[in-house]
Protein backbone atom coordinates (compact mmCIF):
# COMPACT_ATOMS: atom_id res chain seq x y z
CA UNK A 1 0.00 0.00 0.00
CA UNK A 2 1.63 3.52 -0.92
CA UNK A 3 1.73 5.73 1.91
CA UNK A 4 -0.84 8.57 2.26
CA UNK A 5 0.71 12.31 0.91
CA UNK A 6 2.33 14.16 3.50
CA UNK A 7 -0.22 16.66 5.91
CA UNK A 8 2.33 19.57 5.08
CA UNK A 9 2.11 19.02 1.56
CA UNK A 10 -2.12 19.25 1.93
CA UNK A 11 -1.70 22.19 3.87
CA UNK A 12 0.37 23.67 1.34
CA UNK A 13 -1.31 23.06 -1.61
CA UNK A 14 -4.76 24.18 0.21
CA UNK A 15 -3.05 27.31 0.78
CA UNK A 16 -2.02 28.12 -2.88
CA UNK A 17 -5.66 27.10 -4.01
CA UNK A 18 -7.18 29.61 -1.05
CA UNK A 19 -4.33 32.27 -2.34
CA UNK A 20 -4.92 32.03 -6.43
CA UNK A 21 -1.60 31.76 -6.55
CA UNK A 22 1.92 30.34 -5.36
CA UNK A 23 3.67 34.24 -5.06
CA UNK A 24 0.65 35.17 -2.38
CA UNK A 25 0.75 31.47 -0.96
CA UNK A 26 4.55 31.73 -0.06
CA UNK A 27 4.58 35.07 1.58
CA UNK A 28 1.40 33.59 3.67
CA UNK A 29 3.71 30.59 4.45
CA UNK A 30 6.82 32.02 4.99
CA UNK A 31 8.09 30.37 2.12
CA UNK A 32 10.19 30.95 -1.01
CA UNK A 33 8.09 30.53 -4.07
CA UNK A 34 10.49 27.98 -5.69
CA UNK A 35 10.37 25.80 -2.33
CA UNK A 36 6.45 25.80 -2.44
CA UNK A 37 6.49 25.23 -6.20
CA UNK A 38 8.95 22.32 -5.59
CA UNK A 39 6.31 20.69 -2.75
CA UNK A 40 3.41 20.80 -4.82
CA UNK A 41 5.27 18.95 -7.46
CA UNK A 42 5.52 16.65 -5.53
CA UNK A 43 2.00 16.27 -4.15
CA UNK A 44 0.92 16.65 -7.75
CA UNK A 45 3.89 13.42 -8.51
CA UNK A 46 2.09 11.70 -5.49
CA UNK A 47 -1.59 11.63 -6.91
CA UNK A 48 0.29 11.33 -10.43
CA UNK A 49 -2.00 14.17 -12.21
CA UNK A 50 -2.20 18.14 -12.09
CA UNK A 51 -3.90 19.70 -9.50
CA UNK A 52 -4.11 23.25 -11.37
CA UNK A 53 -4.67 25.00 -14.37
CA UNK A 54 -1.91 27.32 -15.19
CA UNK A 55 -3.38 31.03 -16.37
CA UNK A 56 -1.76 34.19 -16.33
CA UNK A 57 -0.44 35.16 -12.77
CA UNK A 58 -3.37 32.95 -11.53
CA UNK A 59 -3.46 28.75 -10.78
CA UNK A 60 -7.06 27.90 -11.10
CA UNK A 61 -7.92 24.23 -9.61
CA UNK A 62 -8.92 21.64 -12.16
CA UNK A 63 -11.46 18.72 -11.68
CA UNK A 64 -9.01 16.59 -9.67
CA UNK A 65 -7.88 19.81 -7.62
CA UNK A 66 -11.51 20.74 -6.53
CA UNK A 67 -11.83 16.93 -5.52
CA UNK A 68 -8.41 17.76 -3.25
CA UNK A 69 -9.63 20.85 -2.20
CA UNK A 70 -13.11 19.59 -0.78
CA UNK A 71 -11.67 16.90 1.49
CA UNK A 72 -8.45 19.36 2.40
CA UNK A 73 -11.27 21.84 3.66
CA UNK A 74 -12.84 18.65 5.77
CA UNK A 75 -9.70 17.33 6.82
CA UNK A 76 -8.55 20.99 8.47
CA UNK A 77 -12.12 21.84 9.48
CA UNK A 78 -11.73 18.77 11.61
CA UNK A 79 -8.61 19.20 12.81
CA UNK A 80 -9.41 22.49 13.80
CA UNK A 81 -12.34 20.78 15.88
CA UNK A 82 -9.80 18.61 17.42
CA UNK A 83 -7.47 21.51 18.79
CA UNK A 84 -10.58 23.40 19.79
CA UNK A 85 -11.66 20.17 21.83
CA UNK A 86 -8.42 19.25 23.48
CA UNK A 87 -7.95 22.49 24.54
CA UNK A 88 -10.87 22.23 26.81
CA UNK A 89 -10.54 21.91 30.51
CA UNK A 90 -12.28 18.49 30.30
CA UNK A 91 -11.93 17.28 26.44
CA UNK A 92 -15.35 16.93 24.74
CA UNK A 93 -16.16 16.79 21.12
CA UNK A 94 -16.52 20.27 19.73
CA UNK A 95 -18.51 20.47 16.64
CA UNK A 96 -16.85 24.08 14.98
CA UNK A 97 -19.06 26.97 13.18
CA UNK A 98 -17.44 29.38 10.90
CA UNK A 99 -18.89 32.68 10.65
CA UNK A 100 -18.64 34.85 7.67
CA UNK A 101 -19.95 38.40 8.57
CA UNK A 102 -19.87 41.85 6.90
CA UNK A 103 -18.18 45.09 8.35
CA UNK A 104 -20.83 46.73 7.03
CA UNK A 105 -23.59 44.40 9.50
CA UNK A 106 -24.30 45.80 13.32
CA UNK A 107 -22.13 43.96 15.80
CA UNK A 108 -25.60 43.58 17.80
CA UNK A 109 -27.02 41.83 14.53
CA UNK A 110 -24.07 39.26 14.62
CA UNK A 111 -24.28 38.54 18.40
CA UNK A 112 -28.12 37.94 18.92
CA UNK A 113 -27.37 35.33 16.00
CA UNK A 114 -24.31 33.47 17.43
CA UNK A 115 -25.67 33.98 20.90
CA UNK A 116 -27.47 30.42 20.50
CA UNK A 117 -24.31 28.88 18.81
CA UNK A 118 -22.55 30.25 21.83
CA UNK A 119 -24.84 28.81 24.28
CA UNK A 120 -24.66 25.21 23.24
CA UNK A 121 -21.37 23.73 24.89
CA UNK A 122 -20.95 21.37 21.53
CA UNK A 123 -20.29 24.53 19.62
CA UNK A 124 -17.25 25.78 18.93
CA UNK A 125 -17.62 29.10 16.97
CA UNK A 126 -15.11 30.75 15.03
CA UNK A 127 -16.30 34.56 13.37
CA UNK A 128 -14.35 36.00 10.47
CA UNK A 129 -15.18 39.52 8.63
CA UNK A 130 -14.92 39.83 4.50
CA UNK A 131 -16.05 41.73 1.97
CA UNK A 132 -19.38 39.59 0.29
CA UNK A 133 -17.78 38.31 -2.34
CA UNK A 134 -15.00 36.03 -0.60
CA UNK A 135 -17.19 35.22 2.24
CA UNK A 136 -19.60 33.59 -0.19
CA UNK A 137 -16.20 32.08 -1.97
CA UNK A 138 -14.90 30.44 1.16
CA UNK A 139 -18.17 29.19 1.95
CA UNK A 140 -18.80 27.22 -1.50
CA UNK A 141 -15.67 26.17 -0.45
CA UNK A 142 -16.66 25.08 2.71
CA UNK A 143 -14.63 26.65 4.08
CA UNK A 144 -17.37 28.70 6.06
CA UNK A 145 -20.57 27.06 7.43
CA UNK A 146 -22.51 30.47 7.47
CA UNK A 147 -22.61 33.34 5.94
CA UNK A 148 -24.16 36.75 7.71
CA UNK A 149 -24.88 39.51 4.96
CA UNK A 150 -26.87 42.16 4.03
CA UNK A 151 -28.25 41.54 1.08
CA UNK A 152 -29.11 37.43 -0.79
CA UNK A 153 -26.97 36.02 -2.58
CA UNK A 154 -27.32 35.92 -6.32
CA UNK A 155 -29.24 33.04 -7.56
CA UNK A 156 -25.97 31.49 -9.86
CA UNK A 157 -24.86 29.71 -6.18
CA UNK A 158 -26.75 27.12 -6.39
CA UNK A 159 -25.60 25.02 -3.94
CA UNK A 160 -26.11 28.14 -1.67
CA UNK A 161 -29.70 28.50 0.45
CA UNK A 162 -30.63 31.91 1.60
CA UNK A 163 -32.31 32.79 4.79
CA UNK A 164 -34.15 36.35 5.26
CA UNK A 165 -33.99 37.49 8.97
CA UNK A 166 -36.38 39.89 10.61
CA UNK A 167 -35.69 43.40 9.32
CA UNK A 168 -34.86 46.66 11.89
CA UNK A 169 -36.13 49.54 12.02
CA UNK A 170 -33.88 52.41 10.95
CA UNK A 171 -33.98 55.62 13.27
CA UNK A 172 -31.63 58.91 13.28
CA UNK A 173 -29.79 59.74 16.71
CA UNK A 174 -27.72 61.95 18.11
CA UNK A 175 -26.59 63.41 22.14
CA UNK A 176 -29.28 65.68 23.94
CA UNK A 177 -27.58 69.13 21.57
CA UNK A 178 -29.67 67.66 18.46
CA UNK A 179 -33.13 67.41 20.37
CA UNK A 180 -34.68 70.15 18.68
CA UNK A 181 -34.41 68.40 15.44
CA UNK A 182 -36.98 65.99 16.96
CA UNK A 183 -39.48 68.94 15.74
CA UNK A 184 -40.15 69.05 11.84
CA UNK A 185 -38.42 65.48 11.45
CA UNK A 186 -37.00 64.50 8.87
CA UNK A 187 -37.04 68.03 7.13
CA UNK A 188 -34.86 69.57 10.23
CA UNK A 189 -32.12 67.05 8.75
CA UNK A 190 -30.99 69.31 6.20
CA UNK A 191 -27.76 71.00 6.95
CA UNK A 192 -27.14 69.05 10.07
CA UNK A 193 -23.56 67.13 9.65
CA UNK A 194 -24.02 63.28 9.43
CA UNK A 195 -21.54 59.94 8.87
CA UNK A 196 -22.91 58.11 6.49
CA UNK A 197 -23.19 54.33 5.57
CA UNK A 198 -21.23 53.63 2.28
CA UNK A 199 -22.79 52.37 -0.60
CA UNK A 200 -21.49 48.90 0.17
CA UNK A 201 -24.02 48.73 2.80
CA UNK A 202 -27.65 47.57 1.90
CA UNK A 203 -29.59 50.37 3.16
CA UNK A 204 -27.41 52.99 2.05
CA UNK A 205 -29.67 53.48 -1.16
CA UNK A 206 -32.49 53.27 1.06
CA UNK A 207 -32.06 55.73 2.99
CA UNK A 208 -30.52 57.90 0.10
CA UNK A 209 -34.29 57.89 -1.16
CA UNK A 210 -35.55 58.63 1.99
CA UNK A 211 -34.03 61.75 2.12
CA UNK A 212 -34.54 62.40 -1.86
CA UNK A 213 -38.42 61.94 -1.12
CA UNK A 214 -38.39 64.19 1.76
CA UNK A 215 -36.22 66.99 0.28
CA UNK A 216 -33.65 66.21 3.17
CA UNK A 217 -29.88 67.52 2.14
CA UNK A 218 -27.55 66.36 5.10
CA UNK A 219 -24.32 67.80 5.64
CA UNK A 220 -22.33 64.67 5.05
CA UNK A 221 -18.86 65.10 6.95
CA UNK A 222 -17.96 61.14 6.26
CA UNK A 223 -18.43 58.06 5.23
CA UNK A 224 -17.92 54.21 7.08
CA UNK A 225 -18.48 50.28 6.67
CA UNK A 226 -18.22 50.08 10.26
CA UNK A 227 -21.67 50.67 12.16
CA UNK A 228 -19.87 51.18 15.14
CA UNK A 229 -17.79 54.32 14.32
CA UNK A 230 -21.45 55.88 13.02
CA UNK A 231 -22.69 55.39 17.34
CA UNK A 232 -19.42 56.65 18.22
CA UNK A 233 -19.38 59.72 16.18
CA UNK A 234 -23.07 60.53 17.31
CA UNK A 235 -22.79 59.86 20.91
CA UNK A 236 -19.02 62.40 21.26
CA UNK A 237 -21.68 64.52 19.85
CA UNK A 238 -20.01 65.05 16.45
CA UNK A 239 -22.70 64.29 14.38
CA UNK A 240 -26.06 62.53 13.57
CA UNK A 241 -25.97 59.26 12.67
CA UNK A 242 -28.77 56.84 10.92
CA UNK A 243 -28.41 53.15 11.98
CA UNK A 244 -30.58 50.19 12.73
CA UNK A 245 -32.58 50.69 16.26
CA UNK A 246 -31.02 47.65 17.62
CA UNK A 247 -27.47 48.92 17.21
CA UNK A 248 -27.81 52.33 19.28
CA UNK A 249 -30.73 50.39 21.66
CA UNK A 250 -27.96 50.52 24.73
CA UNK A 251 -27.14 53.71 24.02
CA UNK A 252 -30.07 55.52 23.80
CA UNK A 253 -31.22 53.73 27.33
CA UNK A 254 -28.08 54.66 28.96
CA UNK A 255 -28.48 58.55 27.62
CA UNK A 256 -25.51 58.55 25.55
CA UNK A 257 -27.94 59.11 22.50
CA UNK A 258 -31.89 60.49 22.17
CA UNK A 259 -33.92 59.21 18.89
CA UNK A 260 -34.63 62.24 16.97
CA UNK A 261 -37.21 60.39 14.42
CA UNK A 262 -37.49 56.86 12.33
CA UNK A 263 -37.34 56.92 8.70
CA UNK A 264 -40.90 55.15 8.14
CA UNK A 265 -40.69 52.61 5.27
CA UNK A 266 -36.71 52.04 5.14
CA UNK A 267 -35.07 48.86 7.12
CA UNK A 268 -32.23 47.16 7.64
CA UNK A 269 -32.25 43.36 6.48
CA UNK A 270 -29.81 40.52 7.54
CA UNK A 271 -29.28 37.31 5.74
CA UNK A 272 -27.99 34.08 6.66
CA UNK A 273 -26.75 31.63 3.98
CA UNK A 274 -25.43 28.42 4.25
CA UNK A 275 -24.71 25.29 2.10
CA UNK A 276 -27.51 23.20 1.02
CA UNK A 277 -25.40 19.98 1.59
CA UNK A 278 -23.89 20.73 5.31
CA UNK A 279 -23.74 18.38 7.83
CA UNK A 280 -24.20 21.57 9.62
CA UNK A 281 -27.20 22.86 8.29
CA UNK A 282 -29.67 21.72 10.78
CA UNK A 283 -28.05 23.61 13.56
CA UNK A 284 -27.56 26.68 11.11
CA UNK A 285 -31.70 26.50 10.94
CA UNK A 286 -31.97 25.94 14.02
CA UNK A 287 -30.44 28.99 15.19
CA UNK A 288 -31.99 31.15 12.33
CA UNK A 289 -34.84 29.89 13.79
CA UNK A 290 -34.23 31.02 16.94
CA UNK A 291 -32.58 34.51 16.32
CA UNK A 292 -36.29 34.96 14.39
CA UNK A 293 -38.35 34.10 17.29
CA UNK A 294 -36.12 36.31 19.71
CA UNK A 295 -35.93 39.26 17.92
Amino acid sequence: MQPLPNFRHLFYFWTIAREGSIKKASRKLNLTPSGLSGQLKQLEEFFGKKLFDRRVRKLVLNDAGKLAFEYCTHLFTRAEEMAVALREHRPQKKILIRVGVLPSLSTTHIHDFILPLWKNKTVSVSVLEGILDDLIFQLDNQELEVVLSDREVETHYRNLVSYRLKPRKIIAVGTQEFAPLKRDFPASLTGVPMIQLTRHSQIRPEIDAYFYKHGVRPQIIGEADDVTLLRLGAERGICVAVLPQNTVQDSIGEGRLIKLGELVGVNSDMWAMARRDSQRLPMVEKTIRKFISES
